[in-house]
């Protein structure tokens, strides 16, 4: 049974409300993240275009749908003829912004995939591969809503669209959650200390870019069906796209996000550990029985420990540090964004 005119309305007025409400938290979330960047000893400018151009192209959508909303509800009642030229225009600024801010958030979460799995193009391979899908079928599909605006095409490019974008964060989600859960195992004989931003579930979603991917699992079959629900859950969707990155980005400028340098610290940090314990284990198996045992025991745990002392580094703060701990640095400050390498 087909939805009445009514309850298309209040789906678009539903779906219009989500957009304002959902503007104004990633508004926040990216202030935050441009006053992080700011205090920064060196700003970034790759990531402040990133922000700044998202922030546009958001702002962009959310005065479009407004207005599209206003033609819809109010205005193309009394004077459809009048207002169908302009509502086709709002609605193709719409769709750019849209898919712009979808490839923006694809983009940085491709990015982040490849820091996660230590600069590896093995792992961002096939979601390289979903994102020029993707790309090519939202190009294609604008350009036809733009000259001849055939739905039926429209529609199914539009579900390949959605179907390569969602794909490829479901699966770089599954790739960058996978690889924190597997780092938080191999700290947790370090302590709560060291591994604190392993530990919080709260830190792999924001890192994995989950919300955006749980979102459009929703969307996509909605989508598909032609179903007026998309109305609503289009909004979920957009705000998603812009909420995750901003996350991902305000972690980064926290100085709390994963990088190529915390993962290599992270290898050497459990090499030096097993090498630890097992003098360890060598110095007690040697000093139990006492005698020359004592002192041949002494003189290689002075050896080992001599030799596991070069593995000092001095961090970016000039401090000297273990490798057996993470440097001070990485909690104390913000890094410099966007160059972890």
């Amino acid at each position: 049974m087909a939805d009445s005119p009514l309850t298309i309305a209040k789906l678009i007025f539903a779906g219009s409300a989500i957009v304002l409400l959902m503007y104004g938290i990633y508004f926040t979330l990216t202030a935050i993240c441009i006053h992080y960047i700011f205090n920064n000893r060196k700003r970034n400018w790759p990531v402040m275009i990133y922000l700044v151009v998202s922030l546009l192209v958001t702002t962009m959508f959310l005065a479009a749908s407004a207005k599209y909303t206003e033609l819809i509800l109010l205005e193309m009642a009394a004077n459809p003829l009048g207002t169908q030229k302009l509502s086709q225009r709002l609605d193709l600024l719409q769709q750019v912004a849209y898919s712009v801010k979808i490839w923006l958030a694809d983009g940085l979460l491709i990015y982040r995939l490849w820091i996660v799995w230590l600069g590896s193009y093995l792992m961002i391979l096939f979601p390289s591969v979903l994102f020029v899908g993707s790309f090519a079928s939202g190009a294609a599909g604008l350009a036809i809503f733009y000259f001849t605006n055939e739905a039926e095409v429209n529609r199914n490019l539009g579900v390949g669209f959605h179907a390569c974008s969602i794909a490829l964060n479901v699966i770089a989600t599954l790739l960058i959650a996978g690889r924190l859960l597997y780092q938080r195992q191999r700290v947790k004989d370090l302590g709560e200390g060291h591994s604190q931003q392993y530990l919080s579930l709260m830190a792999v979603f924001a890192e994995s870019g989950a919300l955006y991917s749980i979102a459009g699992l929703i969307y996509i079959p909605l989508y598909a069906r032609n179903s007026n629900l998309v109305f609503v859950f289009a909004a979920v969707v957009e705000a998603a796209s812009g909420i995750a990155p901003a996350l991902i980005i305000l972690r980064i400028a926290l100085g709390v996000a994963v990088s190529k340098q915390t993962q290599a610290q992270l290898s050497t940090l459990r090499f030096g550990t097993h090498q630890k314990h097992a003098q360890t284990s060598d110095s007690e198996k040697f000093t139990t029985y006492g005698g020359p045992s004592t002192l041949s025991a002494d003189s290689r745990h002075q050896a080992s420990h001599k030799d596991f002392s070069v593995t000092n580094t001095s961090g970016p703060d000039g401090l000297e540090s273990e490798m057996v701990r993470l440097p001070l640095s990485i909690c104390s400050r913000p890094p410099e964004i966007f160059d972890l390498h």
